[in-house]
């Protein structure tokens, strides 16, 4: 019986009572649950000497919440429970509300796992999933597109619904929507982000009366919105230090966009100069140039 114990194998790890699985070998959670194979040991010296290096240059191991709750609540609203988030991102359902609930500290190697969840990528048609994810991200999505000056009966027409359905969405103090109305609306936001509905159809004056509807009650246009920030409760969008109106700073923004590109700068360092995310500068180009073909 004491012959394998010589032959130097290791033991299998305890199991952690709330959690039927363990990582794999060479994670330092492992090690944390009593493996002391080769690997282990390695990937928890290494994590040791990393903490300790932090802790030396002024650093530590825990990272700000912001962005990590975020993305939960992206995917949430991207139709994942919360029992997919936390097997993706190899966390405990204790956890996982403790981050949302700002009730616990964010290591960085967990907040690594939580941004690589992959967000489900809108296939372009219409979604039949009628599960039920929260509505805070598909009313703000509508409000920003308000503010850009698409009315009601515009996003009727693109969503292909019922005339006032965009209007009730908007009115509706609902915590929940279908994820197929989620999916139409972000599919949406995608498609119309950069385009001027006056050059699609919209005249003039509903455009404008629509962006000082949007104004007046405070909502803000597509320009002032990362895609996580749509769904993530905690944030709110502000006017810049100059005093700007949604509506103001959301064209500059379009203009910095224009007049990097116009120099040939690569979309993902005018992402960078500019504070924004690569897919919502690749999204404001694509539909300016499909604005300016249409001309």
């Amino acid at each position: 019986m004491s012959t394998d114990l010589t032959m130097g194998l290791t033991a299998e790890p305890r199991r952690d009572r709330k959690s039927r699985t363990v990582a794999d070998h060479g994670d330092v959670r492992r090690y944390q649950h009593g493996c002391r194979c080769r690997p282990c040991t390695t990937a928890a010296t290494a994590a040791a000497k990393k903490r300790k290096y932090l802790r030396e240059t002024g650093r530590g191991s825990m990272v700000p919440s912001d962005k990590v709750i975020a993305r939960i609540w992206r995917l949430r609203a991207a139709g994942l429970s919360d029992a997919e988030i936390q097997t993706a991102a190899k966390i405990g359902p204790a956890h996982l509300y403790q981050i949302v609930n700002r009730t616990a500290s964010v290591h960085h190697s967990t907040a690594n796992r939580i941004l690589a969840v992959p967000v489900p990528a809108p296939s372009g048609q219409p979604s039949g999933n009628g599960a039920r994810v929260p509505a805070l991200g598909t009313r703000r999505r509508l409000r920003a597109l308000s503010a850009e000056g698409w009315p009601g009966k515009a996003l009727d027409k693109h969503l292909a619904t019922g005339d006032g359905y965009t209007s009730y969405l908007l009115r509706s103090e609902g915590s929940t929507v279908r994820l197929f109305t989620a999916d139409g609306v972000r599919l949406m936001c995608d498609q119309l982000r950069g385009l001027r509905p006056e050059e699609h159809g919209v005249l003039p004056s509903v455009a404008a009366q629509t962006r000082a509807r949007a104004e007046a009650k405070g909502w803000a246009g597509l320009a002032y919105w990362d895609d996580d920030d749509f769904d993530n409760p905690d944030f709110r969008p502000a006017t810049s230090d100059e005093g700007l109106s949604f509506i103001q700073l959301g064209r500059r923004r379009h203009e910095e966009i224009a007049h990097l590109a116009s120099f040939g700068v690569p979309e993902a360092e005018i992402a960078d100069r500019l504070g924004m995310t690569p897919k919502y500068v690749h999204d404001t180009l694509r539909n300016m140039r499909k604005s300016a073909v249409a001309a």
